[in-house]
């Protein structure tokens, strides 16, 4: 009886710990921080967007209660800075940001100081594709890439035996360390066939690897949406020699889409493809076969979870491409002869003073930027001299994008997209010392034609633009 009753207090016991949702504890030395955090458990869509913000103050200890499951939660903590939270039932753990560094405290302390270190060699995979002196970067032989490769993987499985009891977390972590340098070769794969250097013995490393995509623990890596694209790429563009030229802009999404229904089935399938529609949202791309591919969405998951995420979006890019323009305060410029330099693409605007928005379709904080230009205008000085003109940088292939989103988003203005001559012209007065051009840019020009603000203030600023318009008029 005795033995029952120990069985039965132990799995009651057991009940408790497993049915408590997990705490996290946020501290910082900061004045505020926006803090916003997401489970990594391959359901859901990994975008901060999607999730509401939380303010943390300095010399305050803010609790979060986390479902009472084992999931590994990712912390975007103010500006850029990223951590990785292990949770599981009952535990307390405590992420403190001192001095833009991270410490962690508590149950999970173990496991939260190793994925701090998992992340380090996360981003030493992932900045191959944005780092030039890259370690990587000029390695051209496969043997070499492998050595070196296979040195840091070791490291890592050390790491993960010498820190991490065997059980679930171990491993899922040893998938993740797979995949990390899985996604690293397919990136320096790409960058070879890029210059011509692809050779046939890298070609058949490609051919022998596994990447799991039928798998769930692999759906839950960060990598997994890019190396499936990264593998379509390199199986269809080298393998199957399809012509790359076949595939632009505006037909990539349903390229992937279609390779992604013959790579995968089920839960992998439903998550990847929801990942590809609203990944094209999220960088406010704004493709024309966004709407057409939601709906063979739809009839391939009727029920999946992510309908109340997807459906308000594809929406509106359903609008942008079904609108009738009626608006004559949207006015485009077009130059009875070539403009010379940019005073001469300032003449149009004689005798006024001109506010520019240097802006591309491609750019996601350009078109955040629109919403704040109507309460930017309302602080404009009371003058018939001022003109406020977007000019776009976009490309030939973008000309309907363009046009269709001026009209979206009601820009009343003036409007003018560079050729190849004009955009020489405007790339020679605003790039930096190392040539770059970043947008968005704003700049002021007085009634001359000179520019009076280089770097003008931003309509999220409309207080300091109405200063700097003054005192041209």
């Amino acid at each position: 009886m005795k033995k029952y009753l120990a069985f039965f207090l132990l799995l009651s016991v057991t009940a408790l710990v497993y049915g408590r949702p997990q705490k996290l504890v946020i501290k910082t030395d900061k004045e505020s921080v926006e803090l916003r955090y997401w489970p990594l458990d391959g359901k859901q869509l990994p975008f901060y967007s999607l999730y509401s913000p939380v303010i943390v103050t300095c010399r305050q200890m803010t609790e979060i209660e986390l479902p009472c499951n084992e999931t590994i939660y990712k912390i975007l903590l103010g500006k850029g800075k990223t951590s990785l939270v292990y949770a599981t039932a009952g535990a307390v753990d405590t992420v403190s940001l001192y001095r833009d560094s991270v410490y962690f405290s508590g149950h999970n302390q173990t496991y939260n100081l190793y994925l701090e270190e998992a992340e380090k060699a996360d981003e030493y995979c992932r900045s191959y594709s944005y780092t030039r002196n890259h370690p990587l970067a000029k390695v051209q032989s496969l043997a070499i890439f492998k050595t070196i490769v296979a040195d840091r993987k070791a490291k890592d499985e050390a790491l993960l035996n010498k820190e991490i009891p065997v059980g679930r977390f171990m491993l899922q972590q040893q998938r993740f360390i797979d995949l990390r340098y899985k996604a690293l070769f397919l990136k320096k794969a790409i960058a070879l066939y890029a210059s011509s250097d692809f050779s046939d013995d890298w070609m058949n490393e490609f051919k022998a690897m596994d990447f799991h995509f039928m798998d769930s623990i692999s759906r839950q890596s960060g990598f997994f949406p890019k190396i499936l694209e990264d593998y379509v790429f390199i199986k269809s563009f080298v393998l199957d020699g399809i012509n790359p030229k076949t595939v632009d802009e505006e037909s990539v999404n349903t390229f992937l889409f279609e390779k992604y229904c013959h790579l995968l089935s089920d839960k992998n399938l439903e998550y990847v493809a929801a990942y590809l529609l609203y990944n094209d949202i999220f960088q406010k791309r704004y493709s024309k076969d966004i709407p057409s591919l939601y709906d063979k969405y739809i009839a391939l998951f009727p029920d999946n979870p992510y309908i109340k995420i997807l459906l308000p979006e594809v929406a509106k890019i359903s609008a942008l491409y079904h609108q009738k323009p009626d608006n004559d305060k949207i006015q485009i410029v077009c130059y009875e002869t070539e403009p010379e330099d940019f005073t001469d693409m300032m003449r149009p605007f004689a005798g006024k003073v001109v506010y520019i928005n240097i802006w591309a379709t491609t750019c996601s904080p350009c078109i955040q930027s629109f919403s704040n230009v109507a309460a930017m205008k309302q602080h404009f000085p009371d003058s018939k001299d001022i003109v406020l003109l977007y000019l776009s940088i976009d490309r030939d292939e973008r000309h309907e994008k363009w046009n269709r989103m001026i009209n979206y988003y009601n820009l009343e203005g003036y409007h003018y997209r560079v050729n190849k001559h004009t955009s020489k012209i405007i790339y020679s007065a605003f790039k930096d010392s190392k040539g770059i051009l970043t947008i968005p840019r704003y700049v002021i020009v007085d009634k001359n034609g000179k520019i009076a603000f280089m770097n003008a203030a931003s309509p999220s600023n409309p207080i300091e633009v109405r200063k700097q318009l003054q005192t041209l008029l």
